[in-house]
């Protein structure tokens, strides 16, 4: 065209097959000339080689068509469609003659089809041949190089001679700007690679946050449960290094460290190599960690020093009872000398600067004066741990108070051995268990033994038997078994034996004299099957007889009616026969409480009289015995609130057989009716 003439899309002819008389397609002849096939235009202007078709089908050509690049996307972004030429079949009858007029005009017709382009588009269309062929081909092209239909540069076509359709449904651009179109199962492939792809990529990411959480949490809950064993290393051989490490190693091998480890290792042995332990830490804090001034104008004791083992012993005792979780700990590991820690200090003399604080008095102290002597921590301080074997050495103890609190372990014979001059060892409310060692026997000292409401077990202690000032023994609450000794009831100096609720049996001791002590004998909830010993009638001074929850027989003996000073007598839920006294009594002068209940062999008729004399009775407890009676309206008064110390604060009876206003009434053993 002209200068002003707009550039016009390269026109592609496409031919249409001819019909046979029928309307079907005619096959393609073999005489077609090949002068009326026209070459497809390649990118590159290169020709695509024809491919001959079989029996009744005629070559068809390719061309694509060339736009300008796409300027809004920058020249990057290539699309191409497929242009498809049209192939016609001429067929010639025998004449020729008609046959070719009539293809004549067929051709001129289809030449007669526009292109109209815009905007880099092309359209063809295909006009109505009235032979029955008004289809239309249009293609568009957006990009710069039309793609290619078929790998094999050819348009297939049917058996009519049309051009099959097909949908590309994912068309690619190679590097050289072809369009390749994939096949189904090239898609699918493609689609699987990248969804193992990403699920691998997936399952590494979690595996990633499963360690990332799952390693602190192990560090975290087994920091406490996996014990490392660790000794100390020889003494180095080779030269220290230039540099300073940035932290100290885990094992300690400086000199000091090694003396004190060499000369600890009689009293506490491999511990001190074991890194954690009590005896460990206590070495290290002597080695580097004690800021108390000595005499060579620095800080620390030396192994030289008289008082080494005893500071060394206490800063063990602090790590062995988890002394950091303390309620009180006032001036422990500090600078000051532990006579002046809390619970060693006193105020007597001994153990202290200038004669202050410790338990000694001077006139009967021998040795060194500042030596420990007491360890009182009181109740819930929340000491947790066990007694260190090396307590021992401190051979001045006169006092070890530690109750209520998380003792665990066993009572170390070393104990015994040491403290040969203790006489108070309070226990009691911890969850100790085993026995007691019997190191302690004969010590002459020891005179209040509390260790109760622990888990001690075993049989009965006949260590106790031997401990001739022993005044105060409080075992309630363990788990003992066997039987009581006679030696209980030889102890003179005893005043309270307490031993309820363990599982001991057999027979009470039945050897108590007139010069006997004892004022509270408590034996309930075991598994006595003896009868009350005749002889504890002669302990004058006796208040507190308690016997309940045992297999008890018999009655009361008739040498009790003489405690004068008895207070509290508790004999229910036993196997007790016979009655009560009838005729006034000593025996009912200071009574408080009385409870018999439980007895089924108890009978005879209450002697209300004799309780009406006493204004301090607080308990009578008579339910599921055999007794008759009635209670007078005088001392269902004492239930009056208004009263304080002569106020009765609980009666129970069998109200058919005792006659009672005020009384909680039992029947068959179960609470029938209540006052008021």
């Amino acid at each position: 065209g002209g200068d002003g003439e707009a550039p016009r899309k390269k026109k592609k002819k496409k031919k249409k097959p001819a019909l046979d008389e029928e309307g079907g397609a005619a096959a393609a002849d073999d005489d077609v000339d090949d002068g009326d096939k026209k070459p497809a235009a390649k990118k590159k202007k290169k020709k695509k080689k024809p491919v001959d078709q079989s029996d009744g089908q005629i070559e068809a050509h390719s061309d694509q068509v060339q736009q300008e690049q796409d300027n809004y996307y920058g020249g990057a972004a290539v699309a191409a469609v497929a242009a498809a030429s049209t192939a016609g079949a001429y067929q010639q009858d025998s004449n020729g003659d008609d046959m070719g007029a009539e293809r004549k005009k067929k051709e001129d017709d289809y030449n007669a089809s526009y292109y109209d382009g815009n905007d880099g588009d092309v359209e063809m269309a295909m006009k109505n041949n009235g032979g029955g062929y008004d289809e239309a081909y249009c293609f568009e092209a957006d990009t710069e190089i039309m793609a290619e239909i078929q790998q094999d540069n050819t348009v297939q076509v049917d058996e009519s001679g049309g051009i099959q359709a097909f949908v590309a449904e994912t068309i690619e651009i190679d590097g050289d700007d072809v369009g390749i179109i994939k096949s189904d199962a090239e898609i699918e492939a493609e689609e699987k690679r990248k969804y193992v792809k990403y699920f691998g990529a997936a399952v590494c990411c979690l595996v990633v946050v499963v360690v990332a959480v799952a390693v602190p949490l192990t560090l975290k809950f087994t920091k406490n449960v996996v014990n490392k064993t660790r000794y100390v290393s020889d003494p180095p051989t080779e030269p220290p290094s230039q540099m300073p490490s940035i932290m100290p190693s885990g094992q300690p091998t400086s000199t000091k460290f090694m003396e004190i480890v060499d000369f600890l290792m009689p009293l506490s042995g491999n511990s001190l190599k074991v890194q954690g332990s009590p005896q460990y830490k206590a070495a290290m804090w002597m080695e580097s960690g004690d800021m108390m001034p000595n005499s060579r104008g620095g800080t620390g004791l030396s192994i030289d020093d008289a008082g080494f083992t005893q500071r060394y012993i206490m800063a063990l005792f602090y790590y062995a009872m988890d002394g950091d979780n303390w309620v009180q700990k006032q001036g422990w590991l500090s600078e000051k000398s532990e006579c002046e820690w809390f619970g060693i200090d006193g105020f007597s003399a001994g153990c202290g600067s200038d004669g202050i604080g410790g338990c000694i008095k001077r006139s009967d102290f021998e040795g060194d004066y500042n030596k420990v002597c007491r360890l009182s921590m009181g109740r819930l301080n929340n000491l947790f741990g066990e007694f260190p074997k090396e307590m021992g050495q401190l051979e001045q103890m006169r006092y070890v108070e530690i109750q209520d609190d998380w003792l665990i372990g066993t009572i170390p014979t070393e104990l015994g051995r040491g403290w040969r001059k203790l006489h108070t060892f309070l226990i009691g409310g911890n969850v100790m268990h085993g026995g007691i060692p019997s190191s302690f026997a004969n010590n002459e000292f020891l005179g209040t033994v509390f260790i109760d409401r622990n888990n001690f077990n075993g049989t009965w202690p006949t260590v106790f038997d031997t401990l001739k000032n022993l005044e105060w023994l409080d075992a309630e609450g363990n788990d003992f078994t066997g039987t009581l000794s006679p030696g209980i009831g030889e102890l003179k100096s005893l005043r309270i034996f307490n031993i309820n609720n363990n599982s001991i049996s057999g027979n009470l001791p039945d050897t108590f004299d007139e010069s006997n002590l004892m004022e509270d004998f408590e034996v309930a909830y075991n598994k006595f099957s003896s009868t009350l010993p005749e002889s504890l009638g002669k302990a004058k001074f006796l208040k507190d007889l308690r016997a309940s929850g045992n297999q008890i027989s018999g009655g009361i003996p008739v040498s009790y009616y003489n405690l004068k000073n008895l207070e509290e007598l508790y004999l229910d839920n036993n196997r007790m026969v016979g009655e009560l006294p009838q005729t006034y009594e000593p025996f009912y002068d200071g009574l408080q409480e009385l409870s018999v209940h439980s007895n089924m062999g108890m009978k005879g008729r209450f002697p209300v009289e004799n309780f009406e004399k006493t204004l301090r009775v607080k308990v009578i407890e008579l339910h599921n015995t055999e007794m008759t009676g009635q209670i007078s309206e005088n001392i269902c008064g004492r239930l009056d609130p208004n009263l304080s110390y002569t106020r009765l604060k609980t009666i129970t009876a069998d109200c058919e057989k005792i006659k009672c206003s005020c009384c909680t009434c039992y029947k068959d053993g179960k609470i029938e009716s209540t006052y008021p």
